[in-house]
């Protein structure tokens, strides 16, 4: 009778939202976009269901967390979207350029990572002296590395092998540049490497963020990321800046 009382009954709007969530998992799998729509559509059903005219304290508590929460969504989100459109295409004095890998299927790149690609070639093709780190490993569903599959698409479109160094061991963000690090100071002494990071819009601030805390000097271009792909991105990229920040 307790649990009555602080609940409303399900209804036929709570109906609507779990076909909802269960025929989005069906069309478009478990991807994130699609788990964290499912997850806030399961919040809603919950907090709608709170009688909180008999719960004033939970009330205000659940308020506060969402002006904080919203806040601190607002923050991230500035501070991500502060790093869209960095194009230093006329840097001449970097060490090495920096592609960070972004998925593969099988052996054909995602639309994402191809972005990247194209976006290093321009540069690429304009400053020939400059070595080009691709760096990605090997993740499920794809039948090589990704820094295999990013280093065969630029040969195929006109730069030199020789020019290419395969990170391939790397499954994050964090991986890349630190085992990038390594690579670099293998190869010569440098004590504060100066990088041209080239990755998505939404994914340069992070990145960022993690080089210059290595002790890299950085510069950056950064790709557009598919449109559709956009939101999924931001949100999923905020609670990776969360983790980053902490």
């Amino acid at each position: 009778m307790k649990l009555r009382s602080t609940f409303k009954e399900i209804n036929t709007i709570d109906y609507i939202l779990i076909a909802l969530c269960a025929a989005l998992l069906i069309i478009f799998g478990t991807s994130f976009g699609v788990l964290f729509l499912c997850m806030a559509c399961v919040m809603f059903m919950i907090l709608r269901r709170i009688d909180y005219k008999k719960h004033v304290m939970v009330k205000r508590i659940l308020i506060s967390c969402f002006v904080l929460g919203g806040v601190l969504f607002i923050i991230v989100e500035s501070l991500v979207i502060s790093d869209f459109g960095d194009h230093d295409l006329n840097v001449s004095d970097a060490d090495y350029v920096v592609v960070l890998g972004a998925g593969i299927r099988g052996t054909e790149l995602s639309l994402t990572l191809k972005q990247r690609l194209d976006a290093s070639l321009t540069y690429a093709k304009s400053h020939q002296n400059i070595p080009i780190i691709v760096s990605g490993g090997q993740g499920p569903g794809e039948d090589m590395t990704e820094a295999q599959a990013m280093s065969n698409y630029l040969i195929q479109n006109g730069i030199a092998k020789d020019r290419i160094i395969l990170e391939n061991r790397s499954t994050s963000t964090e991986e890349n540049l630190e085992f990038s690090k390594a690579i670099i100071q293998k190869n010569g002494a440098f004590v504060h490497p100066r990088i041209l990071i080239v990755t998505s819009d939404y994914h340069m601030f992070r990145a960022r963020f993690i080089a210059k805390r290595l002790g890299f000097e950085t510069f950056a271009i950064s790709s557009d990321s598919p449109l559709h792909l956009k939101p999924s991105h931001m949100i999923r990229e905020f609670f990776a800046m969360v983790k980053v920040f902490l």
